[in-house]
């Protein structure tokens, strides 16, 4: 019956050990790898340089802090600041960017933001 006594808190003391090593372990390893191909980075470049264009035009009036690439690639333009002041739908990729706390206009909330149905153009 002694033995009995010394199983459970050298198995406790064990799993804790066991279990502080994996999280210091995991928050080793938080930064994100970029695994994108030659052919992937490129196509982000040249994303990042049409919505560059699109902003020096004032074609570009997205309603997050980081803009979204949603809109470059798909209309050309991003209207969706405009569409969020006027209680519209936004981006899939912006009503994300909110729900993530970057939106910036002020006076809105995430819960606010509505997002337009699959296959609706802006």
């Amino acid at each position: 019956m002694k033995r009995f006594r010394f199983v459970l808190p050298t198995s406790l003391v064990v799993f804790a050990l066991v279990g502080a090593s994996l999280v210091f372990a995991w928050q080793g390893d938080m930064k994100m790898k970029d695994m994108r191909s030659a052919a992937g980075k490129k196509a982000a470049a040249g994303v990042a340089k049409e919505k560059a264009r699109q902003v020096k035009k004032g074609m570009y009036g997205c309603c997050l802090k980081h803009s979204c690439d949603f809109c470059a690639m798909h209309m050309g333009n991003c209207e969706c600041g405009e569409m969020a002041t006027m209680d519209q739908p936004v981006c899939n990729e912006c009503k994300g960017g909110w729900a993530a706390g970057d939106g910036r206009i002020a006076g809105k909330s995430a819960d606010a933001i509505k997002t337009m149905p699959r296959g609706m153009k802006m």
